[in-house]
């Protein structure tokens, strides 16, 4: 029988060893991604003299082509750890926000590796990749989805239906943090049109053909019926 002090001296421990893990899977996944990226301008400029103006020009470009190298290695690269280390944080329910709780480890791990990546994509907006990167690291999404920018998303517990469009900075959650961390899959359907900047909760289930107002929030557990429009704080049915 463990006493509750011996308890929390494990529970710590185990943090402890867990914010380490948790700053080498970082280092690992971040310095391989940037490698590549790294690599290709020092081999360019072994064959580029920078004096001459035109080829300054072609430097120029060729950064341009450098970014497109960071992007897709950086997110190859988090994936891989996302994938081989098993941080997908996709089982429902209710977790102590702690790193000693193996799924609150999990979700802060995933986001240390996904959000910066996601924000990188984002500084031009490149919807198919977001979309790509999506499902590499466990989110559902159809055929056509648009993504127009800046959105928050939680992709291991997000569907999303072809032929949906999702609106700047739109907050769709599949977790929240009360007093414990609560995790909940989100669900949009087919054909949906979603404004921008709603804030949708997690438990929300909207269903197919329904266009929900800019700026709208959606409160949890809450169920937007097929064909129909929804505005406002909190969302309500348009008649």
């Amino acid at each position: 029988m463990k006493y509750s002090g011996e308890e929390n001296k494990i529970g710590g421990v185990v943090g402890a060893i867990r914010v380490v893990l948790l700053l080498l899977i970082a280092i690992a996944a971040y310095g391989m991604g940037i490698f590549p990226a790294l690599l290709f301008p020092y081999m360019v400029l072994k064959f580029i003299n920078l004096q001459d103006i035109f080829l300054i020009l072609v430097f120029s470009l060729l950064l341009v082509i450098d970014y497109l190298i960071l992007v897709f290695s950086l997110l190859f690269s988090s994936a891989f750890f996302i994938n081989v280390f098993h941080l997908k944080y996709d089982k429902e329910g209710v977790y102590r926000k702690t790193l000693d709780d193996k799924m609150a480890f999990k979700f802060t791990a995933y986001f240390a590796l996904y959000y910066p990546v996601y924000k990188l994509i984002n500084l031009f907006s490149l919807p198919p990749i977001k979309s790509f990167y999506l499902r590499l690291i466990g989110a559902k999404i159809g055929k056509n989805v648009f993504l127009a920018g800046e959105e928050w998303l939680d992709p291991c517990l997000l569907e999303i239906g072809d032929n949906t469009m999702i609106g700047g900075r739109a907050m769709i959650l599949g977790h929240i943090a009360e007093e414990k961390l609560i995790l909940k899959k989100t669900k949009i359907g087919k054909n949906c049109l979603v404004g921008g900047e709603t804030f949708i909760m997690p438990g929300v289930v909207i269903e197919d053909n329904v266009v929900l107002g800019a700026k709208s929030f959606v409160p949890k557990d809450m169920r937007l019926k097929k064909g129909k429009t929804y505005v406002g704080i909190p969302a309500r049915e348009l008649k």
